[in-house]
Order: C-alpha cells, then structure tokens, then sequence
C-alpha cells in the first residue's frame, strides 16, 4: 500500500471517532505543555542566581572574625579573633601564587545616619580601598568611585547606591559633589553606581542603598578601628584552587590573628562559587526529576492513546481479520495502525509544546525586568523534552501496532460468527 494510501486511511479513522480521540490525548497535550514549562523555567532560575550571584562580587570569599575553639595546644579557647589593615596586606603578599586580592572592609553594625539638607536616611556602609569597586562589581552611572590617592589621604568623599541617592537628592546626578553627613561627619559624594537588580540574594546590605567610603576615612573620621575590620574579601585567582586558597590565606591570617589555622571556629565563611555550585546542582536535580515525573506523565498518557486505538481495534477486529484472510499483509496493517497512533500522538504532542512554549514566551513578556526568573527555553530543554516526547509517540504507536501483528485471524472470524 502507498504511503499516500496508508495516511488517508489513518486520518479517517481518527475522524471518525472525534471525541474519544480528543478525551484520550489531552493527558499528553497538557504533560507536554507542562513539561516544556517547567524544564525552561529551571533553566531559567538558574541564569537568574548566576546573575544575581555575580553582580555581587567577583569569585568573592568572605572571612568574617568567629571565636577560638579547643583542641589546639597553643591556643585558648574563646578568645574573639580580630583582623586589621595590614593582615589583609601580608596574606596577600604572602599568597599572591593563590590570590589575586585580599580586601579588607569596615562594615556598619547597624545603619548609620546620613543627613542632606533636611532629608536623612539610615543607610548600611562600607569602607574599603579602590579595588573595591572592581572586586564587588560596582560600575558607575555618575561621577566616580574613590581611587587610591583618595584612600592614602583619608578625604572624607562617599559613593552612594542609586536607592541612596535618589532617597537623599530626589534624583540620581544630582548626588555627585553634594555634602552629607554621616553620623555628624562631613563627606563629599563624589559618585553614584549603577543599579544591581533587585537582589534577592543579597538583601540584608542591598547594594543599591549602600554608602561606601574609604577605609582609610571611616578610621580617621568615624571611630572605626584599623585593627579590627569587619571582613576580609578574598579573591583567588582564576583557574586557582579556592580551597587551596584559602588554605594559605589562614596559614598566614593564623599566627597574625592568634589563632590556628585548622581552627573552622576562628573564621566564618562564606564562598560565592561554592554557592553557585549548589544552585547548578540544585538545577542539575531539578532537570532530572522533572525529566523523568514529566517522562513518566507523558507516557501514561501515550498509554491512554494507545488504549484508545486498541478500543477502536477490538470494533474493527471483524475488518482486520478478514483483510488478512484475503491477503493483506499483518506488516501493512499494523505499520497504518501504528501511523496512526503516532499521528494521534504527534499532534497532541506538537500542539503541548507550541502551548508550553507559548506560555514561556507570554511570561518572559510580562515578568517585569529584574524582578523574578523567567522561563528560558535552552537546547537542553529542547533535548530533554523531545526524548520524552518521542517516547511517548513510540509506546503510543507500538502497542496498538503489536495487536494487529499477534492478531489470530481463525479465531477473529470463529468468535465473530
């Protein structure tokens, strides 16, 4: 029989039972459109917190000062470990194979009250040196960040997050080379940076409101002390250890600060690629499960097509038995009665996914920018859909096909009499 013959008579079986086609398929119309759904918006979570994630910093590891702990002769137990300046200088120096950069950084306990021509805010600071800027990824959208003959001369200058600026002048350029005080102190902004998203990540110290100053500056004219800074930001270089890293840096942080380098009680950690690992393993997770529920889903509704065409089989089974006894061959009927399952099943299934992507499109469209991840359809949940897709297609059309092969012809035309 001709392929032309074959779809004919495959499109007008199905057109001749509407309904029970429709009510059978629309299990896999609705996985289909779920699956791409939920596929491309893992994928795009994940670009989200890569995002978000990196415009925080840099590949940054932070070490925050903890409490001494037991277990190392040598050294007492509970004693609060403290950085200063110059211990930041010398892991650096003495690390530079490791690190590209160890910062040091004063950081506000609680906000600090700045002050403008009768309008005042409570905003978080931070001081740090003229790499920071880089380091953290702070770019800027008017003036400029302090540079390093600002920080060796202690000048009291200030550079404010867009939230900031906009909450003490109204609008953003009109911060640069405005006088504000902080805590009673005068400074001079001389810079406001670009916005950073809205930083789920990061909402404690939101970088859009921050006021930064050079460490240097916040010693001389706001109390802080240089030998006990808030945190140190280290920085490994590219392609380099982390852990490795670090190791180093608290070797010589260790006898500097009085505590011993194995001590995990001594410094807090916190590692933003370690972090970006655990959110693609979370995504690697996500992919799978939803790969294999969105499998599992899709193909107890290809079995619910393939009980359909059975059901129309066992009306039909008079009709197929007699064209066999005549001479048609089992390979002829059963290849038009998998074409046409596979039919049934590949419209469905198209129809799922054009509805799936779609939806991926309308809310990319209205999700507002920034504000919460969206669905991103990549090659992978292409992939992972059409695998799951055609495994569907093939059990729908394989059973039905395997009926019609095994079917017993005497016995067909014996019961029908």
């Amino acid at each position: 029989m001709e392929p032309r013959e074959l779809l004919r008579q495959a499109l007008e079986s199905i057109a001749d039972h509407p309904r029970r086609a429709v009510a059978s398929s629309m299990g896999v119309f609705w996985g289909a459109a779920t699956i791409v759904l939920l596929l491309a918006w893992g994928t795009g979570f994940r670009e989200y917190m890569h995002g978000e994630l990196q415009r925080f910093g840099r590949g940054v590891v932070f070490l925050a000062p903890g409490i001494t702990s037991s277990g190392f002769p040598g050294h007492r137990k509970g004693v609060r470990v403290a950085f200063s300046r110059d211990d930041a200088e010398a892991a650096e120096r003495a690390n530079a194979e490791w690190v590209e950069a160890v910062l040091a950084e004063h950081a506000s306990q609680g906000r600090v009250l700045v002050e403008s021509r009768g309008r005042a805010r409570r905003l978080d600071l931070a001081a740090s040196d003229a790499r920071y800027a880089h380091y953290r990824r702070f770019a800027m959208a008017h003036g400029r960040f302090f540079d390093a003959d600002d920080a060796e001369n202690a000048r009291p200058v200030a550079v404010l997050g867009p939230d900031a600026a906009r909450d003490l002048f109204g609008v953003e350029e009109a911060a640069v080379g405005r006088l504000l005080r902080v805590d009673g102190r005068p400074f001079r902004v001389i810079g406001v940076t670009s916005r950073k998203g809205r930083q789920y990540t990061n909402t404690n110290r939101p970088d859009n409101r921050l006021l930064m100053v050079p460490a240097s500056a916040a010693e001389r004219r706001l109390g802080y002390d240089e030998e006990d800074v808030s945190r140190l930001l280290v920085i490994p270089r590219p392609g380099a250890d982390a852990d490795r890293a670090l190791r180093a840096v608290r070797a010589t942080l260790g006898p500097r600060a009085g505590f011993h380098p194995d001590d995990t009680d001594a410094l807090r950690q916190f590692d933003m690629t370690a972090f970006l690992g655990l959110v693609d393993l979370f995504y690697a997770g996500f992919m799978v499960f939803i790969g294999v529920a969105g499998t599992i889903t899709l193909l107890i509704g290809g079995v619910g097509i393939a009980n359909y065409h059975l059901a129309t089989l066992a009306e039909r089974t008079v009709e197929i038995a007699v064209a066999r006894a005549i001479g048609a061959r089992s390979r002829t009927l059963a290849l038009q009665t998998a074409l046409e399952s596979f039919l049934l099943s590949g419209t469905t299934t198209a129809s799922g996914v054009l509805l799936g992507v779609a939806s991926c499109r309308a809310l990319a469209a209205l999700a507002p920018a920034d504000g919460f991840p969206t669905p991103i359809l990549s090659p992978l949940v292409a992939v992972v859909s059409g695998a799951a897709l055609l495994a569907v297609a093939l059990v729908a059309a394989a059973l039905p096909a395997l009926r019609v092969r095994r079917l017993e012809v005497a016995a067909a035309l014996r019961d029908a009499t």
